[in-house]
């Protein structure tokens, strides 16, 4: 009989959008996590096998047992697979009729409705993925020993968030643009075991509204460009018309959202249509509208946790789902609402249910035991080929290249106070869309104009974009208003004014930034960078921001790392030990 132990445990995040793997051994570690866009180089890989054919083999070979049995988790209820495979999940127009000669008749709102469903068909679709993984194991390796099992979407959400938390106990909820057929549930964490509270069934969804937001600001939610609308909302002010036609789509009631009806959204969208940012007109001309609409999206989300914590369960809170990447209001919150402690997972959105429907499988086999405190760390990606390090080295023929084992982050402290804008590769990759101090671009936060130069000349993104402080932990109260501790870079807050001036490339046009706290015993390496720009500035903060080019996935390989290098205004690149300037 197969021990338990020999069993490597495969979570596939099967939703049509941002496909992850995640590994899981048979002690319930979580080794191995990551989106299939980096790999790829794909942003958001859509449509993409979170199990491709090439790379399994060598997750199979690195981080589980060819001998032994798998078992597949995967993001989607049985239930959902069997409507798919009866055909009772089709799409609410035929191909056809968007390009019939009448499609024409169909409002824009009509449109993006048939999209966005035509889009969650496409992503139950995916949910029939993990055959790449069962062909590759019977070729390879020679084996049958697969099993699969399948996991309610938003439980696979909450286990993933539960279980990475700091908490004991806590209440979890969780807010996407849909799970089967559900946006909105609510969960209750106690030793181990996650139950669900309840779940709000119906077409209510803050997710699709913050996607109608994006599209209305004139950004493509399909680029996931969510982001700019957060960016974008600081430098607006409130709109009372806007507001209100957003607050009769939906309204809170006893903890459900509950939806305006098809006819009146669709009429709301036609007087919207005059709040709607021009087509090739600056973001600016949308400041207003993004203000307003993550105004009304926070009353929601506000009206919601009341709730929930007037259910006298817990003190601790947990959220997660897509909604849960809106720094800006989660940097909110215990402000907002009684609840005194706050987690957020660092890929809260679809790609970190690999990771719980990998979780839920080895719990299954594994009933009372505890998660592996593994889950809380977010390097669980890939490393860098040293071996394409050393042909870099041997090949590249590159003049400035250093090998300082030991010293390197004393050198890239240098670089930065010099004014250089520094790529920083090093370890594990972050699972997740934030770079935090693996995959990363630095810079010194001192000089006023950084931002733009880095906007400009790096990033090739819109100038009001912001960047990320990262903070030493034992700073953080000296320079944040109410300083929470934020692992993940999950919530925005508060900078305090006489400490703006320092950091004026990481502050906000209101004032706050999304910080990333610094610790030695989560991240020795990048801790030992910030220690060293402290000693050299008495600022205990660099800029972080993740390490790719606007539209494009974080870097993936060294390889990727050297393109985007020599392809943008970066004036050196540390990538383990070796530092190459130009």
């Amino acid at each position: 009989m197969q021990s338990a132990d020999r069993k490597t445990y495969i979570g596939l995040a099967t939703t049509f959008h941002d496909p992850a793997i995640a590994i899981v051994n048979g002690a319930g570690e979580l080794v191995f996590a990551e989106g299939a866009e980096r790999y790829l180089q794909d942003k958001r890989a859509f449509g993409c096998a979170p199990d491709h054919p090439i790379r399994i083999v060598d997750l199979i070979e690195q981080y589980g047992d060819p001998e032994g049995e798998f078992v597949v988790g995967t993001s989607w209820s049985r239930t959902m697979h069997h409507l798919i495979n009866l055909g009772y999940i089709v799409h609410l127009y035929d191909r056809e009729k968007i390009y019939s000669p009448g499609a024409s008749r169909m409002t824009g709102f009509q449109l993006k409705q048939y999209l966005m469903a035509w889009m969650q068909v496409m992503q139950m679709k995916q949910a029939e993925t993990g055959s790449n993984l069962a062909f590759r194991l019977r070729q390879d390796f020679g084996s049958t020993r697969l099993r699969f099992r399948h996991f309610p979407h938003h439980d696979t959400h909450a286990v993933y968030a539960c279980a990475g938390s700091p908490f004991d106990e806590a209440v979890c909820m969780v807010v996407d643009g849909l799970g089967e057929t559900s946006s909105l549930a609510y969960f209750h964490y106690r030793d181990g075991q996650v139950k669900l509270i309840r779940k709000n069934k119906g077409l209510a969804s803050l997710g699709f509204f913050y996607k109608e937001l994006t599209q209305l600001c004139g950004f493509d939610w399909v680029k996931g460009e969510e982001w700019k609308v957060m960016g974008l909302a600081p430098y607006g002010k409130f709109n009372e018309e806007i507001a209100r036609l957003f607050r009769s789509c939906y309204r809170v009631e006893d903890g459900a959202l509950i939806h305006a009806g098809r006819k009146r959204l669709t009429e709301i969208h036609r007087q919207l249509a005059a709040h709607v940012r021009p087509e090739g007109s600056s973001p600016d001309e949308a400041a207003d509208l993004a203000h307003t609409g993550q105004r009304v999206f926070a009353e929601w989300m506000e009206q919601l946790l009341d709730w929930l914590y007037r259910r006298g369960l817990s003190q601790n809170l947990i959220v997660s789902g897509g909604c849960a990447l809106n720094s800006s209001f989660n940097g909110t919150i215990l402000a907002r609402s009684p609840f005194e402690a706050l987690h957020v997972p660092p890929a809260p959105a679809d790609d970190g249910n690999a990771v719980g429907a990998a979780l839920m499988a080895w719990q299954a086999d594994h009933p009372g035991r505890p998660f592996s405190a593994s889950v809380a760390t977010p390097y669980l990606g890939s490393e860098y080929s040293r071996e394409t390090l050393a042909h870099v080295e041997r090949f590249g023929g590159l003049g400035k290249l250093r090998h300082l084992p030991g010293t390197i982050h004393e050198a890239v402290a240098d670089l930065l106070v010099e004014g250089k804008i520094v790529g920083w590769f090093q370890g594990r990759a972050e699972f997740g869309p934030r770079a935090l101090g693996n995959r990363s671009i630095l810079a010194d936060p001192r000089p006023a104009g950084m931002k733009d130069k880095i906007n400009e000349l790096v990033k090739f993104r819109e100038a009001y974009r912001p960047f990320a402080p990262s903070i030493l932990h034992e700073h953080g109260p000296a320079y944040f208003e109410d300083y929470q501790e934020t692992r993940y870079m999950e919530r925005t807050l508060k900078v305090r004014s006489e400490m703006a001036g320092l950091i004026p490339a990481v502050v906000h046009v209101d004032g706050t930034g999304r910080l990333q706290t610094v610790k030695r015993e989560w991240n020795e390496r990048f801790h030992a960078l910030v220690s060293a720009f402290h000693q050299r500035t008495g600022v205990p903060v660099v800029l972080n921001t993740s390490f790719n080019v606007m539209g494009k996935p974080i870097v993936h390989s060294v390889e990727d790392a050297l393109a985007t290098f020599f392809t943008c205004g970066l004036g050196a690149v540390a990538i383990g030990d070796y530092l190459i300037e130009k």
